[in-house]
């Protein structure tokens, strides 16, 4: 967050350690092997929230983590700090903080340093970390203690409104990728206008045969020239060409027979299987000329009464997601040629023209249901946005009203010092 130097009435700026007590001390980290052995139901804290439990506890009472190390410090939509009740158990990845009483909620306290720039508290590259003596020193901005109730009822119930909008967004997405599944099973399990080819008891090796690519050397590798495709390249229905390699265009002559093609059909033969779907692609015109790599693997369709955009929807569907089991080849998810080719291919093959018919109508929904998706990604990023409004203008004060009535928050902090 920007920092407004214009304090509103009543607040104080002052350093996080003036106002909370630092519990750190009292953590005590046990290693996952210890854990096993005294599994409980006590939760058992790390950076960024419960990594387990155990079989006794440390504190008792509500308090604020903040993460230490591993927490997502420079992500402004992620949390770097949360809050916890009841019996817990803390390890050292965490600083334990709770405000002094009547000077800072421990709710305002959480929701502060979840909006705050960390850039200039932490340090390290590979790991980032908030040491205690750095973290003593963030600038926190206090307001009068009735106005930081004011403030955390007003942001509770703003995000539980936009919570109640994420479930929505969330639900419209999930119902998005069922619709397509269905949308893929009805297509292979419905009548047809005319004669079909049953293909029952058939296998993929009846009609497609795979092409592995080539183990090109990486010492062969250029900046320029003919792309190679690999397997980190093939993403879900699309092609990424970010961190490409290259052949010399000198040397592409003795592989034309790894030559790519518009239209043609690959697969990642590593980890195939991703959050997303397939790590399965159709190559389009602005991806070549390109050679195809090892660990990648193209379906070329070896039946003329089979429709290449036919088969490729028959890809996405379930029927061939379920019949993939990878093994592992050098410590990775990994399916091979032979093993695709003896997947069964149970489906009902209708005439060329029904085929084109059916990619051409599904294609056009597939289009609605991703600018469909497009949009609700949208929307959901934009409620993080909004939620990052929220917390800038609750302490700039600009939330909720305030009430000259309330003590200062300067008053409080004098008041509590004196009493210490």
């Amino acid at each position: 967050m920007e920092k407004n130097n214009e304090l509103p009435d009543g607040w104080v700026e002052t350093n996080l350690e003036t106002c909370v007590e630092i519990l750190d001390s009292k953590r005590i980290p046990i290693n996952s092997r210890e854990r096993q052995q005294r599994l409980g139901n006590i939760p058992y804290y790390g950076a960024t929230g419960q990594v387990g439990t155990i079989d006794d506890y440390l504190f008792d009472e509500e308090l604020v983590l903040l993460g230490e190390d591993g927490a997502p410090f420079f992500d402004s939509f992620k949390n770097k700090a949360y809050l916890i009740n009841d019996k817990s158990w803390v390890n050292n990845h965490a600083h334990v903080l709770k405000g002094i009483s009547d000077l800072l909620l421990n709710k305002f306290l959480c929701y502060y340093l979840n909006q705050i720039d960390y850039r200039e508290y932490v340090n390290g590259t590979t790991r980032l970390k908030l040491n205690q003596t750095s973290m003593k020193k963030i600038s926190i901005r206090l307001s009068p203690i009735n106005e930081q109730k004011r403030i955390v009822e007003k942001i509770e119930y703003v995000f539980s409104e936009l919570d109640d909008v994420k479930k929505m967004l969330d639900h419209i997405q999930k119902q998005l990728k069922q619709y397509k599944q269905s949308l893929l099973k009805s297509i292979f399990e419905k009548p047809q206008k005319k004669d079909v080819t049953n293909t029952s008891g058939s296998t993929l090796g009846d009609y497609i045969k795979i092409q592995n690519g080539y183990a090109f050397k990486s010492d062969w590798f250029k900046n320029n020239g003919i792309r190679l495709l690999r397997n980190i390249n093939v993403g879900h229905r699309v092609i990424n060409w970010e961190n490409s390699v290259f052949l010399d265009k000198s040397q592409a002559g003795q592989f034309t027979r790894f030559q790519l093609f518009e239209n043609d059909i690959v697969i990642s033969m590593d980890r195939p299987i991703i959050k997303s779907g397939l790590k399965l692609a159709r190559l389009k015109k602005n991806d070549l000329p390109a050679l195809l790599l090892q660990r990648v693997g193209k379906f070329m369709i070896l039946n003329n009464e089979l429709e290449n955009g036919y088969f490729y929807l028959w890809l996405q569907s379930k029927a061939f997601l379920n019949s993939l089991n990878p093994g592992r080849s050098l410590g990775v998810p990994h399916v091979s040629a032979t093993e695709l080719e003896n997947i069964p291919f149970k489906i009902k093959i209708p005439s060329i023209i029904e085929q084109k018919e059916i990619v051409s109508d599904t294609e056009r929904r597939f289009s609605l249901i991703k600018n469909t998706e497009n949009i609700t990604t949208l929307m959901l990023l934009q409620l993080n946005t909004l939620r990052s409004t929220v917390l800038k203008h609750a302490f700039e004060g600009k939330l909720v009203p305030q009430d000259p009535n309330d003590e200062s928050a300067s008053e409080l902090l004098k008041r509590i010092k004196l009493e210490n």
